[in-house]
């Protein structure tokens, strides 16, 4: 049985990465073992401030339930098994933990790209990928006061 480990941090754009990659009902491969793991966001330092840390994770586990949940849905109706974590702790090393709980597995980054901010990756030789659209705030700043300026 073939094991998929999946980082997944938006439940929309996860569904549009799994879904070309799962056979046809019906298809000679057999039922494949998914453990999905939910990056929920962080919290902003206002809020944390003011939860527990058993709130904190919680609410952590709350969100990879309720990020994950079309998606285990989807895959158990293909007869796959399916089981859900949350993230703990840098992900390469959260990777090495879950592999050596099950030994061989493909990895797949399901999560979300976001303008000007660099994913940390999931394995030791994924490759890292620079933002090029980072720029600093004044810059900008300066950009929408020359366009105003000059209207």
């Amino acid at each position: 049985m073939e094991t998929f480990i999946v980082y997944l941090d938006d439940k929309q754009y996860a569904l549009q990465q799994i879904v070309p990659m799962m056979p046809a009902k019906g298809s000679e491969s057999g039922p494949a073992n998914w453990i999905l793991i939910g990056c929920p966001p962080r919290l902003n330092r206002h809020t944390g401030r003011w939860l527990t840390h058993t709130a904190q994770k919680k609410w952590r586990q709350e969100w990879t339930l309720e990020a994950t949940d079309a998606l285990a849905h989807m895959l158990r109706d293909f007869g796959n098994t399916v089981s859900v974590r949350t993230v703990q702790g840098p992900l390469v090393e959260f990777t090495k933990q879950v592999k050596g709980e099950v030994g061989a597995a493909r990895v797949v980054d399901a999560r979300r790209p976001k303008l000007s901010v660099n994913l940390s990756p999931v394995t030791p030789d994924q490759p890292q990928e620079k933002s090029n659209w980072t720029l600093p705030g004044g810059v900008l700043a300066m950009s929408a006061f020359i366009v105003m300026a000059s209207e």
